[in-house]
């Protein structure tokens, strides 16, 4: 009964094909993912999350895996100073190499919500999921993930970044 009343989709749509904020369910195949953890400080997170993924491609680059699709960051704690993993999706289980370790992100049922603009404006697209997840009488279910789907360098303008943030279900 419940995935009548919360429907699943099997193949989500790309992100950049979605309209922002507006949540949706769908249903993830596990990935095998090449991570370094954080432990910092609120304001030295986004310097943490730019050298991380510069230093998980280097080493992945090095190891011969290949990547399988963009960037990500998984939210370990918040309090009292943020955890996380930061890495990305590759194409067959990593290797060990310096401070990059082999992961995984979870499968199975999620949420995920869109977001575009600059990063100091996913709080509030945060609160948008999170409010969905109530009325729906959900709840995340283990670390949520951000996927950031504009590089930077490539789109400049951070009016223009696509960030997807993915909350596990039960």
């Amino acid at each position: 009964m419940t995935d009548l009343l919360h429907p699943v989709s099997d193949q989500p749509p790309a992100a950049s094909d979605r309209p922002p904020a507006v949540p949706e369910i769908h249903r993830l195949a596990m990935r095998e993912t090449a991570v370094i953890a954080v432990d910092v400080a609120q304001d030295e997170l986004p310097d943490a999350i730019g050298a991380a993924i510069g230093e998980v491609e280097a080493a992945m680059r090095e190891a011969g895996v290949g990547l399988a699709g963009p960037p990500f960051a998984r939210y370990l704690a918040f309090e009292p100073r943020i955890r996380a993993e930061i890495g990305f999706p590759v194409q067959r289980p990593a290797p060990h190499v310096g401070r990059v370790f082999p992961g995984r992100l979870p499968g199975g049922r999620v949420a995920s919500i869109v977001h575009i603009g600059p990063f100091d404006g996913l709080e509030q697209t945060y609160g948008r999921m999170h409010r969905w997840l109530a009325e729906m009488g959900l709840a995340p279910n283990g670390p949520i993930w951000e996927v950031y789907w504009s590089d930077p360098e490539i789109e400049p303008d951070p009016a223009n970044w696509r960030t997807e943030i993915f909350a596990p279900l039960e």
